[in-house]
């Protein structure tokens, strides 16, 4: 990415759906200075791989471009860890996740990506593939046991036949793809994973531990390997991952560091896990206590700042709420505003107004699905124990927004607060 110097270079910096890489370090801005600080040295001063550290947050508030630029923030980072960064919907991109998923998608991250010579590779490959066969066949077995116990004899025959035939999982091997596209692409491998591994999930831990010090003794690296499980916050029907299975989790032998759902930090609690929040800090009536960040955020993707007007910049950060990728969006969009439909050269307040209108559009179904729960947050800005399920919905379509600084305050998202007041 280049500083924009066109109304067209600003509607390619301003991708809300693509987070800052590596290289694009110049554009990123420190919106989250404290927090990232004390983030960034407890993880340094940890020397226990049991402990986790969880980033709580919604989409849009910049948590993938801080995971994407740690060793920029602290150069420890590069010196002290290998980083295997897995983009949750890359890697998984559907609904039904569970430990399974993730225990085999760090696998697969260990197999497809490293610079291995081919012969150490294949090895780890086919240690892998070993370790797998060897589970399911002890678990083909034990169904095949309880299938002896509850059917006849001609079912019992067909049951048989049906787990000798093979295990389409293990096939993905001999796929083309790599393992985690091959596993990500096809629904008949999945659920035979599941079958197969649903009641096995700690033989299936010590088997990535394994792949782990196999890895490491291979690479011959003095560097641990510091796991980040990015995204999974934006994935559904998770809870179980972040709750009952979060042993699994603390077990795997590496430094871990996992996102996940804001609704779930205060409940982690329980499980002795703490969670920091990456979410813009508001002063006591709700309102974003640093514009000059946002401010910077939008300037620094700029080169020639004559295609905006500062007016337009504050109504954008306003309407925003503080979320990084709405602010992305906003902004966007009024640059094709002002091209496609006002035909100026400068995005101004109209053309802001106007990209404003098209989001407000996008999500006013579910703004009238969910007006009810809206209204008591935007009067009351906290929720009750009933309004789990509507608070899940709202923060993942962006309808509601969480602010976690010291304590839990909702709010509405900004834009649709127009749609919204029609339904009184």
């Amino acid at each position: 990415m280049i500083k924009a110097k066109t109304l067209d270079d600003i509607y390619n910096n301003f991708e809300g759906n693509r987070p800052l890489s590596e290289d694009e370090y110049d554009f990123f801005i420190n919106i989250y200075d404290k927090k990232l600080k004390r983030f960034i040295g407890n993880i340094k001063r940890n020397n226990n791989k049991q402990n986790i550290f969880f980033i709580a947050g919604q989409r849009g508030n910049g948590k993938s471009t801080i995971l994407n630029n740690l060793k920029h923030e602290n150069q420890e980072f590069a010196n002290s860890y290998e980083i295997r960064h897995i983009q949750a919907m890359e890697v998984f991109k559907y609904d039904d996740i569970d430990i399974v998923d993730i225990l085999l998608g760090i696998g697969f991250n260990l197999i497809d990506n490293n610079d291995l010579d081919t012969h150490k590779r294949a090895s780890l490959e086919e240690e892998f593939k070993k370790a797998l066969k060897e589970v399911e066949e002890i678990n083909s077995g034990e169904l095949v046991k309880e299938e002896n116990l509850s059917v006849t004899a001609s079912s019992e025959v067909a049951a048989k036949a049906e787990l000798c035939v093979g295990s389409s999982f293990l096939s993905l091997f001999s796929a083309k793809a790599s393992l985690s596209s091959t596993y990500k692409a096809d629904e008949n491998i999945r659920k035979e994973a599941k079958r197969i591994y649903k009641f096995k999930n700690k033989d299936l831990l010590t088997m990535i531990n394994s792949l782990i010090q196999k890895y490491r003794v291979l690479k011959n690296s003095p560097k641990d390997i510091l796991l980040i499980l990015d995204g999974l916050e934006k994935l559904n029907n998770i809870d179980d991952i972040f709750t009952k299975d979060i042993d699994i989790l603390r077990d795997l032998e590496c430094f871990k560091i996992i996102t996940m759902p804001v609704y779930l930090k205060g409940i982690v609690d329980i499980y002795n896990v703490k969670a920091i929040d990456f979410t813009m800090e508001i002063d006591k009536d709700g309102n974003i206590k640093d514009i000059k960040l946002l401010k910077d955020v939008i300037t620094s993707r700029i080169e020639n700042l004559d295609l905006i007007t500062n007016k337009a910049i504050d109504l954008a950060i306003k309407m925003s709420g503080g979320n990084l990728r709405q602010l992305l969006e906003i902004i966007q969009k009024a640059s094709t505003e002002a091209i496609d439909i006002f035909e100026s050269e400068t995005i101004d307040v109209e053309e802001v107004k106007s990209a404003i209108e098209l989001l407000q559009g996008d999500l006013d179904y579910k703004i009238q699905v969910h007006a009810d729960f809206l209204h008591k947050i935007k009067k009351a800005n906290i929720v009750k124990k009933d309004d789990k399920t509507d608070l899940i919905d709202t923060l993942r379509s962006g309808l509601v927004f969480a602010y976690l600084n010291g304590k839990a305050f909702y709010n509405i998202n900004p834009i649709i607060e127009d749609n919204l007041n029609r339904l009184l």
